[in-house]
């Protein structure tokens, strides 16, 4: 995939280490959200250490479609669009957030998700299918990763 200027949004950031690499590999700008303030406070520090701080934000959010939209919670327009959304998160939550991580993808976006067990693919096309076509599913062992291209309006 072709990183050159495009902007990403890393759901589940942790270290921040799918962000980092989307912006050694020419991404623009990204964006890395996490749960866990540790783990937020780990990304920025790489981010530093990778000198991409300026290029990198990272926010604080919750684990829920009931948490305020994180963004807008930093300060970021509530409608930035992404051309490159990510998420490495647990199946449940990657249903749940469809809507969050649909909004973020703009028209022809990559999504990426994993961080789901093979026979759970299905259940994550299912749940995107409506706003995403173009869908591969990449396994490694039990492990999926689910490619999909986010429908133009």
């Amino acid at each position: 995939m072709d990183l050159n200027g495009r902007s990403l949004i890393d759901y589940g950031a942790g270290s921040g280490v799918l962000a980092l690499a989307a912006l050694k590999f020419g991404a623009s700008a990204a964006v890395g959200t996490d749960t866990d303030e540790l783990a937020v406070k780990a990304a920025r520090r790489n981010a530093l250490l990778n000198s991409v701080s300026e290029r990198f934000a990272v926010v604080q959010c919750g684990a829920s479609l009931d948490s305020p939209e994180p963004l807008a919670a930093a300060g970021m327009p509530r409608d930035m669009k992404f051309d490159v959304v990510a998420a490495n998160i647990l199946r449940g939550p990657l249903v749940e957030l469809q809507p969050r991580l649909t909004a973020y993808a703009a028209p022809g976006a990559r999504l990426l998700l994993s961080g789901i067990l093979a026979d759970q693919a299905p259940e994550i096309l299912e749940a995107y299918a409506a706003d995403f076509d173009d869908f591969e599913v990449k396994t490694d062992g039990s492990w999926a990763c689910v490619q999909a291209v986010r429908k133009r309006a």
